[in-house]
């Protein structure tokens, strides 16, 4: 009976100990497989395809015992960490903060943000006018500094103050609309711009800064443009053109909801 206790334990503690390396190894996959996607469109993809290289040649280096070579690439590797950190401190940043925002506790609610179809009016009709614009919608990441740069409005959503406000030649019409908490809080409001490639030749600064303020914190970015009357999105990082009429109210739904606000696409 003793042996068969013990047989028990160690069959249980293999288990366990199992079991924890599975995880262990998920979790690391999926923290790899997350933070790729992030830098895909990034000029830190660069360097992360740089460091599979050298760490293929080092592989390779060991098992030839080319003395020469394994010695250069271990003096490298020794520097590498530093010249990561200085030369792409805004990607890392970008990523750490975007962990941050990920929600992992998901809140059933949705919080009813903002005037939708007044929003949504505005665009549809400053896209059919050719009137670009460029409006953000706060969603976790505070965006007080950016209304700052721009001249603070605490206004309600309106589909003529917003058509106002982007109309050519008005002195707010050039610079970002800052929508917080249900309200737009500041328009000609100054935002980074984006290295990207997704940036297109066809794309203007409007959606270089769009793009950028999605990249730095988790606004969703709605762009219309002067030349074309597209409609574009950005979110997460990603830049989502040619969005049809009929399918941006629900794509702003979506993305406002938190069960679905960290998704990387959305089915059209």
């Amino acid at each position: 009976m003793e042996a068969l206790f013990i047989n028990i334990f160690n069959w249980t503690a293999s288990f366990w100990d199992y079991f924890r390396n599975v995880v262990d190894i998920l979790i690391v996959a999926y923290l790899f497989y997350w933070s790729y996607n992030f830098l895909l469109n990034t000029k830190a993809i660069q360097l992360l395809k740089g460091v599979v290289v050298i760490f293929i040649v080092a592989v390779i280096s060991g098992l030839l015992q080319l003395e020469t070579l394994s010695w250069l690439i271990r003096n490298i590797t020794s520097y590498l960490v530093i010249t990561v950190i200085i030369l792409f401190q805004p990607e890392l940043r970008r990523l750490i903060t975007r962990f941050g925002q990920k929600n992992w506790l998901v809140n059933d609610s949705v919080k009813e943000s903002f005037q939708l179809d007044e929003l949504v009016n505005a665009v549809f009709a400053m896209a059919e006018e050719k009137i670009g614009s460029l409006i953000v919608i706060e969603r976790n990441t505070g965006m007080k500094s950016y209304v700052e740069s721009g001249v603070v409005l605490d206004s309600g959503i309106s589909e003529e103050l917003i058509r106002t406000i982007f109309f050519p030649l008005t002195p707010l019409h050039d610079g970002a609309l800052i929508i917080q908490e249900g309200r737009i809080a500041g328009a000609a409001c100054y935002l980074p711009l984006s290295d990207s490639k997704q940036i297109q030749k066809q794309h203007g600064a409007r959606h270089r800064a769009g793009l950028g303020i999605a990249e730095e914190t988790d606004a969703l970015v709605i762009v219309t443009s002067e030349e074309r009357g597209e409609i574009s999105m950005m979110v997460n990082g990603k830049l989502l053109p040619g969005i049809k009429n009929s399918d941006l109210k629900n794509m702003i739904l979506f993305f406002m909801n938190p069960k679905t606000a960290y998704e990387e696409t959305y089915n059209i």
